[in-house]
């Protein structure tokens, strides 16, 4: 585990929206801690948002990993995505997904033989891309960081979190999606993807007619690494304190940089849903995809990611005086 970077100076923002509502924050944060294992953190740097007055953080450990040992820890997370094998031609395999050096590994490369589709088409699967997803479908509001550096190649490397229906859900339902990261160490399309943080926020609505068009929603913003810098270049911290259903701020290397309040036009809670935590590296349709000979360039083709940690707020007894409580509702803000 590399040390904590306490971050560099942010050079520009595109989307910074202001505002949150602290009552309603802080009051879903203590509602939905009531359902989770959590437990006292270890000798570990708290998040860079403070925790607004009366509450802690304390670190969801179903949701976290330093990546220390010698292999994935399998109680927390599963080598492939619930019901998605990837997007051709890259599919997920388990053997793209490591734990060495004090890091979580997933490395790209070229699949030997190619794989066929699911009507038997031949070559449909050509790359080899590697997903990790969280064990539990239970991530809701908190502070959730990770250290990334992404590999050198056009496929992606990525931290975000999705609520899947699984069957169970009948319509009309709908499916939100958190992105932290979205990084391409090798992007050729939109080359913004090598120098930039991109994060969005995706909301789905699946109406009760099947025939029926599904309205989707999105906002997001970028953010542009220190000049001369690039995704694949070193790690960096990339999160979001994912305040309540309304509200987002997304931080970079320490330092807050965007919010991102998403639409409401169809729900005036839309984030409102519990998530799985995927880190992915995947194949893109828009994006050119690499070739044989760049897969086989061993250094370029591995994303890494030094830990995973992710926060809750629940009270803090000692410090909720009513003079506090008081101050923190009647201010409207964290």
């Amino acid at each position: 585990m590399r040390a904590w970077l306490n971050g560099a100076a942010v050079v520009s923002v595109v989307a910074l929206a202001g505002g949150c509502a602290a009552t309603s924050g802080t009051d879903a944060a203590e509602t939905r801690a009531a359902d989770r294992v959590i437990d006292e953190p270890p000798l570990l740097p708290p998040p860079p948002a403070e925790a607004p007055a009366g509450f802690k953080w304390v670190l969801n450990r179903p949701y976290s990993d330093e990546f220390d040992g010698d292999a994935l820890d399998t109680t927390k997370w599963k080598t492939s995505y619930a019901g998605w094998p990837g997007r051709p031609p890259g599919l997920f395999v388990p053997e793209a997904v490591s734990v060495a050096d004090g890091e979580l590994q997933i490395r790209v490369g070229n699949l030997d033989p190619a794989r066929p589709g699911p009507n038997g088409e031949p070559d449909h699967w050509t790359i080899q891309c590697g997903a990790v997803q969280s064990r539990e479908m239970g991530a809701s509001y908190g502070f959730y960081e990770a250290r990334i550096k992404a590999s050198s190649t056009s496929t992606s490397t990525t931290f975000w979190m999705k609520h899947e229906n699984l069957g169970n859900e009948p319509r009309p339902y709908k499916q939100t999606e958190l992105d932290v990261l979205e990084a391409i160490g090798n992007a050729q399309t939109w080359p913004g993807f090598k120098t930039t943080m991109h994060f969005n926020t995706h909301q789905e609505f699946f109406p009760e007619d099947a025939s029926e068009e599904t309205v989707a929603l999105k906002e997001g913003g970028v953010v542009a690494l220190p000049e001369g810098e690039t995704v694949n270049g070193a790690f960096r911290n990339y999160g979001v304190w994912w305040v309540d259903a309304n509200t987002m701020h997304f931080y970079l290397d320490g330092e807050r940089v965007a919010t991102v309040e998403p639409p409401t036009d169809r729900d005036p809670t839309p984030f409102d849903q519990k998530m799985f935590l995927n880190m992915v590296c995947e194949t893109y349709d828009w994006e050119v995809n690499p070739t044989p000979e760049e897969l086989a360039v061993e250094e370029d083709t591995v994303a890494r990611y030094d830990w995973v940690r992710s926060w809750t707020l629940v009270r803090d007894d000692a410090s909720a005086t009513p003079e506090a409580e008081k101050a923190r509702r009647s201010s409207g803000r964290y």
